[in-house]
């Protein structure tokens, strides 16, 4: 991490600040799986501010890693860390969206693992800054959490078996033995449809999705689920078992979450904000989406690198929220079920 130069006069004055930090970081860590990574800022790129993190100098964000890819997991054998090199001691797109932000706030960003289920509860004793692992922007969430803008238009897909022949879109779901996951968007999409048709989709609901083994066995006909699940363990995955089918449906917005009772909420959305805004107007977020991704094992049990493979034409919605005049108007855009930012 890069921090401003410090003039020699108050060098006796930063060593005790840092032992407070010390003291604070051990005291606000205790009991959290938790990992400091440091940030490189690019020459010339925009600085923002950070005065609203609950710890001076550390940007805290809470996120289930045993959730999969390509949100955020921890390095393994085909993804190990690097001594030296705490940037690599987990992978995902989240991860490397951490990264950039705490560089353009000169901080340090530090990973606080949570079970997905128990975000609210993170947020409200204050364990973190926000909660980043593909939280939407729904009307249930925002019971529990205020919202930055968009950082990621995500939509649904469907994943059948390569030699699938009969379920080509989401209508084809009627009749059909579909899994998802346990309080995601789909699920409620489904449920939607089961009380607007006669013929209902047989809906199977886990807290662990992926891998796809229900689909495997053939416990099911096909997976629904958001399309960067379905692309990094469907479609995408080097053992070509898998196909993705229907095209991308019912877009929608992941946002970071923060607690509303905290009295700098506002601060720090507001220069969480502009940190997006900064990473979409440079290109750093379809850099990342475009070509960042990780080691995934084929069917020869050798590595490989997959991309996330997440940009898709329904990210240019993401222009529509950025602040400081910089909005773009995309036509065609889903609203969002509460107001962001």
């Amino acid at each position: 991490m890069n921090r401003p130069l410090i003039s020699s006069w108050r060098l006796r004055a930063v060593a005790t600040l840092a032992a407070v930090l010390t003291v604070l970081l051990s005291a606000c860590g205790a009991g959290n799986a938790s990992t400091a990574s440091s940030a490189t800022q690019t020459p010339g790129q925009v600085v923002i501010g950070h005065d609203g993190t609950l710890i001076p100098g550390v940007l805290k964000w809470g996120a289930d890693s045993s959730g999969g890819m390509p949100y955020i997991v921890p390095a393994d054998a085909n993804n190990p860390k690097t001594s030296g090199n705490p940037s690599k001691d987990y992978y995902g797109f989240e991860w490397d969206i951490a990264n950039k932000m705490a560089a353009l706030m000169q901080i340090q960003q530090q990973f606080v693992q949570i079970t997905w289920s128990d975000w609210p509860q993170g947020l409200q004793s204050q364990q973190f800054d926000f909660f980043m692992n593909g939280l939407e922007i729904t009307k249930d969430n925002a019971e529990s959490a205020k919202f930055s803008i968009p950082y990621y238009v995500y939509t649904q897909s469907i994943v059948v078996l390569a030699d699938n022949t009969s379920i080509h879109s989401f209508d084809d779901l009627a009749g059909k033995t579909v899994e998802t996951g346990t309080g995601y968007k789909a699920e409620a999409i489904i449920d939607d449809y089961n009380a607007n048709h006669s013929t209902k989709i047989k809906k199977v609901t886990t807290d662990t999705p992926t891998p796809f083994n229900d689909l495997l066995t053939k416990r099911v006909d096909a997976f629904f689920l958001d399309t960067p699940i379905a692309k990094w363990y469907g479609s995408d995955d080097p053992s070509g078992k898998f196909k993705t089918v229907g095209g991308d449906m019912f877009p929608g917005y992941y946002a970071m979450g923060f607690n509303p009772a905290n009295p700098n909420a506002t601060v720090l959305i507001n220069e969480v904000n502009q940190a997006i805004e900064q990473l979409w107007l440079n290109g750093t977020l379809e850099q990342i989406y475009k070509s960042g991704g990780a080691f995934n094992t084929n069917p020869s049990n050798a590595a490989v690198f997959e991309k996330y493979d997440l940009w898709n034409d329904s990210e240019a919605c993401i222009g529509n929220f950025l602040p400081d005049n910089h909005r773009t108007n995309v036509a065609g855009c889903p609203a969002p079920e509460v107001p962001v930012g």
